[in-house]
Order: C-alpha cells, then sequence, then structure tokens
C-alpha cells in the first residue's frame, strides 16, 4: 500500500485525481492521503488541487451508485425481510440528503456511501448534488486551510480533526433542526 501511495504522490495531480476517483468505487487509499503532502508541496495550488480532487471523487461516485444500483438492491432483498424494505426504503426518502452530504465528508472511504446511494435508489441529482457539497467541504476546505496557513494546517489536520468533525455535525444538525420546525410550522398554518 505503502509503495502505491508514494507512486500516487510521484505522479502529482494524476495521481491525486486517480486515487480520488477510485476511492469512490474500489479504492482503500483515501485521496487525503495524496491530496495533504502534494497541497503542502505547493500551497499556491492548494485550492486547485482540493477543486480537482472534490470533481474526480463525485465522477467516481457515478460508478459506486451504478454498481449499487446494478447489484446492492437484489443482494438487499435477500437479506432483508420484505417486511422492512419499505419502512427502511421510508426513511431513506426522508433522510437522504442528510445522510449523503454527511457521510460524503466524512473520513470514511466514499464508495461505502455511492454504493449504498446506489443500492438504495437514492435520487440520482439529490445524490450529486449531496455529493457535491460533502466532498468539496471535504477537500475544499483541506485545500483552503493549506493555501492560506501552509504549514499550520497539518497540525490542524492531524490534531483537530474530531473536534472539527464533530463540529460541522452539530452544524449541520441545528440546521436540520430549523428546517424541520420550519416545514412544521408552515404546515401547521396552513388552513384546513
Amino acid at each position: 500500500m505503502e509503495e502505491i501511495i508514494t507512486l500516487f504522490i510521484a505522479w502529482g495531480l494524476l495521481g491525486l485525481v486517480l486515487a480520488a476517483f477510485t476511492e469512490s468505487f474500489c479504492s482503500p487509499i483515501l485521496p487525503d492521503i495524496i491530496l495533504i503532502p502534494l497541497a503542502m508541496a505547493e500551497p499556491q495550488h492548494a485550492i486547485y488541487y482540493g477543486g480537482m480532487a472534490t470533481i474526480a471523487s463525485v465522477l467516481g461516485g457515478f460508478i459506486g451508485y451504478a454498481i449499487g444500483n446494478k447489484i446492492g438492491l437484489p443482494a438487499s432483498k435477500k437479506m432483508i425481510p420484505a417486511k422492512y424494505q419499505d419502512k427502511i426504503q421510508g426513511f431513506v426518502d426522508n433522510n437522504a440528503k442528510w445522510a449523503v452530504f454527511l457521510a460524503a465528508m466524512a473520513p470514511i472511504p466514499y464508495k461505502f456511501v455511492s454504493i449504498t446511494a446506489g443500492a438504495l435508489k437514492i435520487n440520482f441529482p439529490l445524490f450529486f448534488c449531496m455529493s457535491l457539497l460533502g466532498r468539496g467541504k471535504r477537500f475544499l476546505l483541506e485545500g483552503i486551510l493549506i493555501y492560506y496557513y501552509g504549514a499550520r494546517a497539518e497540525h490542524i489536520f492531524t490534531q483537530h480533526s474530531t473536534e472539527v468533525l464533530f463540529i460541522t455535525l452539530g452544524i449541520v444538525g441545528v440546521i436540520a433542526v430549523g428546517v424541520y420546525f420550519v416545514k412544521r410550522f408552515k404546515r401547521e398554518s396552513l388552513p384546513e
């Protein structure tokens, strides 16, 4: 694995794009492992590298989605009893955007997100938008931090990654609760 990572870093932008693209459906190498050293070596290009990682990752997610769409649902029907499938689908339909967004920016392999989204037949435009936002937040944020803070940004990534994740989840949670109450208020204020 170390040899592949070293090779991707040596390939520069091409290695980053390959890592981000393939991680979305089959590779175990997280793009951050390539992005951060490349951006640290050339901080003036850090935002560009973050943008390219975002685009490549989302495009690779299309393949993951197709894989999940093709083989995921038949496999899940064999494992999940029919009485639970409708409940699961209802939960997915109501919460898909938040699930995809949060998972897309989490430090877990994105292939799990894209394949699961395809298997659960999440609305494709919604999957695309939430993936773009989530992956953009993850990779562009790394690029922006390195662009503006240089070597000090590495400390943020290594020492505060858990805190940043929880703060982000908290912010998204507050927004989700706010949206819920606004929708509920609108529903209750409509004349019957």
